[in-house]
């Protein structure tokens, strides 16, 4: 360690930016001076820069899983990580799921109302009712930090039913909270109501309105693309809120109404999946331009056969394809038609959600949210392997 505390301060920090999040907050153990250094206000940006531009070329891919268990009804967060083959390594995919604690009481029932750059935005209710569902709570898991956000205020005019959405806008560095309500004499008007993290204004109503009443959302919370926010209907279009200007606009899809098709987000763009149980097929459809200059139309990409897959979570290379079921995830190549199980959770831990995040050090409280409070901790706590970290940080001084 005297011989890596020799480097010039700089130096030091570039080769922290470039550790894994988990090796960095075991760096912050080791000494003051390698704290003072992660502890730095520009770290966790930069250190994130660094997560986003390296996560697609080192073959890596996670995902945050909700885990519902029907029988007992209780939920869990699992977190699971691949690593796909690298055309310039020899290496073998390999994955790895880990247990997450994100169980903020006092509310019995929680999903996702997305994450991005390692924060994660959860719903909750009381009595596992769908209309009572709203963001309650945004949190690192890896930091621990955590903030409440003030709950919807129902009145005997204000609908009991909100639909959600969480994403980030990079132009202004601002994470913002989306939640849509109607009122009970307007049923088929939304409004709209946004909460910007550290903007100390807490719910504003962005004075929008959208013609369709919520009973014709199907996906309750709003899919994250290019800085906008997705919602499908049942009529077969689908709803987009951007971010940055708060503004709706509608895509008609041309999805026949008696067929159903999953709403999601693969290879960057918009999907749709149509599964057909008599065949065990899924064909996956993607919202992009036929040609240059073109207009968006969707286009079947390809079929997953005997899978019984429910959701195409990522495009992995080499023709491969992530997928999941009910309880299973698997590696679906699609060159031979053939799949590989990578996570069986059981039928006792029902997939109910699954969701792309990244684990960052992004930090609430850098961002401007003065009440955060601190997690509980995770059930088993972390022993800190002091030869780990200098064999990672002899990796990061390799890449620098």
């Amino acid at each position: 360690m005297g011989n890596f505390n020799m480097l010039p301060g700089d130096i030091i920090f570039n080769i922290f930016t470039r550790l894994p999040t988990e090796s960095v907050l075991d760096c912050k153990l080791v000494s003051k001076s390698w704290s003072r250094v992660i502890n730095h206000q520009s770290f966790s940006q930069s250190h994130l820069n660094h997560c986003l531009n390296s996560l697609d070329s080192a073959g890596k891919f996670t995902f945050l899983f909700l885990n519902d268990n029907p029988i007992y009804a209780y939920r869990q967060f699992h977190y699971l990580e691949f690593y796909d083959e690298n055309s310039s390594s020899e290496e073998q995919p390999c994955h790895r799921v880990t247990r997450m604690k994100l169980n903020p009481a006092p509310f019995m029932y929680y999903d996702f109302a997305g994450s991005c750059n390692g924060l994660v935005c959860l719903n909750g209710c009381h009595d596992n009712e769908r209309v009572n569902y709203e963001p309650v709570y945004i949190c690192n898991p890896i930091t621990r930090e955590c903030v409440f956000l003030p709950e919807f205020e129902r009145t005997d005019d204000r609908g009991q039913q909100l639909e959600t959405g969480f994403g980030y806008v990079s132009s202004t560095n601002e994470y913002k909270i989306v939640r849509m309500y109607s009122l009970l004499k307007e049923p088929t008007f939304v409004h709209v109501e946004v909460y910007t993290l550290g903007g100390s204004k807490g719910w504003r109503n962005t004075g929008k309105e959208f013609d369709k009443g919520l009973d014709l959302y199907i996906n309750t919370h709003g899919l994250l693309l290019n800085e906008s926010l997705y919602w499908e209907f049942k009529t077969g279009e689908v709803v987009a809120f951007d971010l940055a200007s708060e503004t709706f606009a509608s895509i008609p899809t041309g999805f026949p109404t008696d067929l159903h098709f999953k709403l999601g987000v693969l290879g960057g763009y918009l999907s749709a999946t149509h599964y057909d149980k008599d065949s065990n097929t899924s064909d996956i459809l993607l919202l992009k331009k036929k040609e240059e200059g073109g207009s968006l139309s969707w286009i079947k990409e390809f079929s997953l056969s005997n899978t019984n897959a429910y959701e195409s979570l990522a495009l992995t290379g080499r023709g491969t394809v992530l997928c999941r079921s009910t309880t299973k995830v698997q590696r679906y190549d699609l060159n031979s038609s053939s799949s590989k199980l990578l996570v069986d959770f059981g039928r006792d831990k029902c997939i109910f959600q699954a969701i792309p995040h990244m684990n960052t050090l992004v930090s609430l409280k850098a961002l401007g949210e003065e009440n955060t409070k601190t997690m509980e901790m995770v059930d088993v706590p972390r022993e800190v392997d002091f030869q780990n970290i200098y064999d990672v940080l002899y990796q990061g001084c390799r890449q620098q």
